[in-house]
């Protein structure tokens, strides 16, 4: 792998993790601050890498990742 696919690789990583932990907290992560705070030129240029390298982009993926993740409370909630 080049220097340059590493970077990019890294980049994304760094990316994806971030949009997981916002996730996680339950809160949704604003996009466009991601993509600047990870390296990217705005929120368009992450959307592109992150369909180039994940095959989907970020509100497919986070839909997939955590669909099978309750909220937290709801397993303890009466119905």
């Amino acid at each position: 792998m080049t220097p340059k696919a590493a970077a990019r690789v890294l980049r994304f990583d760094r990316a994806r993790r971030l949009i997981g932990a916002a996730a996680g907290r339950g809160t949704p992560p604003l996009l466009a601050d991601l993509a600047i705070r990870c390296g990217y030129f705005d929120q368009a240029h992450l959307a592109r890498e992150f369909r180039a390298l994940a095959g989907c982009p970020p509100s497919q993926w986070l839909a997939e990742e955590f669909r099978n993740v309750q909220a937290p409370g709801e397993a303890f909630e009466e119905g």
